[in-house]
Order: structure tokens, then sequence, then C-alpha cells
């Protein structure tokens, strides 16, 4: 494939606590040295962790940064291509070079959802670490990334125009379209007028696929009693929660919703 989804982002009040989520459920392994922690500094214990094939960035949120889901990011074989194809296509596009200090991307791209995603390319001076590294296979692992837009076909064209993501066959439903890097799939969920927060173009969840269900269920009842701080965050609470649950619940690729213990929604399949 010319690109596969490579990373995702979440700005995090607690790197501690989550990355024991995902470390601790998704069996996440640390692939970088060195985060800024909650106070601004450099912290070398702090890093990205991976499932072997995706990095999950836990960035310390910071007065100005939003909390949850902030972008994602690609790996390709040529990000000439990618600007080039941009700039035929689509060339209203919003396009940032990558800050200095981050590890593993070139530049930053908005897509016609207004999402946020890194790209990089294989072989860049800037990747490092555990990004240079072919990685690993594991049961557990990220199985899709979700994006809402006012308008599916559209942002789909796009990750097929620019990143080459084919269609996955039969894998259409309730207006939500389906691609995949071949390993990662990218689904594309229409907004809807339901809550405020299905009226929102972007990120919406990701996705981890597992062995079984009722296993993972049980590690992370196991997990909320040992590590109570690092337990899930229940979705249908409040006025708002039961529509939350019920949207996703809807994913067409999910079997169980669920929460890390900052809020950022997910599900999981078998």
């Amino acid at each position: 494939m010319f690109a596969r989804i490579r990373h995702v982002a979440v700005y995090t009040e607690n790197y501690q606590r989550t990355a024991r989520f995902y470390q601790t459920v998704f069996g996440m392994k640390k692939i970088t040295t060195g985060m800024t922690d909650e106070k601004g500094n450099y912290d070398p214990t702090r890093g990205h962790i991976s499932d072997g094939v995706i990095g999950l960035a836990l960035l310390q949120r910071h007065a100005g940064t939003r909390s949850g889901l902030d972008h994602f990011g690609f790996e390709v074989q040529s990000t000439k291509s990618v600007l080039e194809r941009i700039r035929q296509r689509y060339p209203d596009l919003r396009i940032a070079t990558s800050l200095e200090h981050v590890p593993f991307a070139v530049m930053r791209i908005q897509d016609p959802a207004g999402t946020h995603m890194d790209v990089s390319e294989k072989g860049a001076a800037k990747v490092r670490e555990g990004y240079l590294e072919e990685g690993w296979e594991q049961p557990r692992h990220l199985h899709h990334v979700a994006i809402r837009a006012s308008n599916p076909s559209l942002l789909a064209d796009f990750y097929q125009n620019v990143f080459e993501l084919r269609p996955l066959e039969g894998a259409s439903e309730k207006g939500q379209l389906c691609l995949s890097d071949g390993k990662v799939s990218l689904v594309i969920i229409p907004t809807e007028n339901n809550s405020y927060r299905a009226m929102t173009e972007g990120l919406d969840h990701i996705g981890f696929k597992v062995e079984a269900l009722e296993k993972a269920q049980e590690e992370l009842a196991e997990l909320s009693r040992s590590h109570p701080d690092s337990a899930p965050k229940q979705i249908d609470l409040g006025r708002f929660g039961p529509v939350t649950k019920r949207e996703i619940d809807s994913c067409m690729l999910g079997r169980y919703p669920l929460s890390d213990p900052d809020g950022v929604l997910m599900d999981l399949s078998e």
C-alpha cells in the first residue's frame, strides 16, 4: 500500500493513569522516550506506546488544548506525491510543516472534514525510535479510526485519491463508509442532528480488536477494582450519556462501546 495509518494522538489529563489503561487492557508497549509533563517539563520516562503497528501518543493537556482525540497520522511512500495530489484536487486544504520536536511527522494536513493528520515518509530523518522498526503482531490491536463527516462520500474520495485507501467490500451500512490501508480501517460516519457531538465533523472514536470480548470485559472490571483511577469512564450518564452510547453503538465495526479514563470513546470487536 502507498500509505498506512501509523499513529493516533489523544490529549490526556494524567499520562500515568491513561497509559496504564491502554497497557493493561490492550498490551501496548512504550516505543519512544521523552514527553512533556503536566508542568511543561521534559520527562524521559514518558513516551508513545504501541500495539506493534500503531503508535498511541498520550499528549499532556495544557491550557488552551482540548482534551480527547486530537489527530492521527499516516506513513506514506512519498510525501511529494501527497502534496501534489492535494494541490491538484484539494487546493483549499491547509498544510503546515510539522513541529521540530515531533518524532515521526513531516507535515500536518487537514482533511475536508477538518480532521488533523500528521504525514511522515518512511526513512525521513525526523522519524526515530520505535517508528523506525517493523513492530510486532499481537492479538489486541487498534482496528479502526472513525471520522464524522457531513459528506461521507466526498471524504472517502479524499482518502482514496490522496492516500490510496481501498473500500472494504460490502462494508457500507447506515450511510457509513469503510476504507482500509490493508491493516487498519477508516470508518466514515455521517453527521446527525441527534446531539451536539454528532453534529460535529472530525475524529469521533477509535476501535480495537480483541481475541474475546468476554475476557476483555473481565480484565476491564479487574482494572477498575485494582486501579480505580484508570477505570473506563461510564458513557451513559447524565442527560446526553444515553444518546452518546447509542451513537457509539451504531458504528458498523464495533460490538462493545467503551471509554478510556479521560472519556475518549472507543469500541471493541472480536
